[in-house]
């Protein structure tokens, strides 16, 4: 786990509680595959324990993801949020996670970051969009 920051630990937490759908600090063989396939990593239920802890989900993690492109990265971040698999997330469920999660913006900034980031005003957030508009920040 030393080739994490505590930075990717805890995005991996947060997509690991997403998945966790019992809250009983283990993910079952679907759960599993579901949190990893939205990292990027498909993997079938036969090929993942009865049960993972964090620990075993970030040794797979580790193990699988060579996370060294930003972009890569920042999508597979979105992606713990985007439990349907669609690619994308609804504006309401991102604000949600934006005034509730880690560190929080108030709603009025919710609103504004949204406004930005949804670019062809569908009502729901890209990957794409998501990605574009954090690595334009960080430039």
């Amino acid at each position: 786990m030393e080739l994490l920051t505590d930075d990717q630990k805890n995005e991996f937490q947060i997509c690991f509680t997403q998945f966790d759908k019992d809250n009983d600090g283990r993910l079952n063989p679907k759960e599993s595959v579901m949190a990893l396939k939205s990292l990027g990593v498909n993997l079938p239920e036969s090929d993942v324990s009865s049960g993972t802890d964090f620990n075993g989900f970030l040794q797979v993690v580790v193990r699988k993801l060579q996370i060294t492109d930003p972009a890569d990265e920042l999508k597979r971040a979105f992606n713990c949020f985007d439990t349907d698999g669609t690619g994308s997330i609804s504006a309401q469920h991102l604000k949600q996670i934006l005034t509730t999660l880690g560190d929080t913006l108030t709603s009025q900034e919710a609103d504004e970051l949204i406004r930005d980031t949804d670019t062809d005003r569908d009502g729901y957030i890209s990957s794409d969009e998501a990605t574009k508009l954090i690595l334009s920040k960080l430039q």
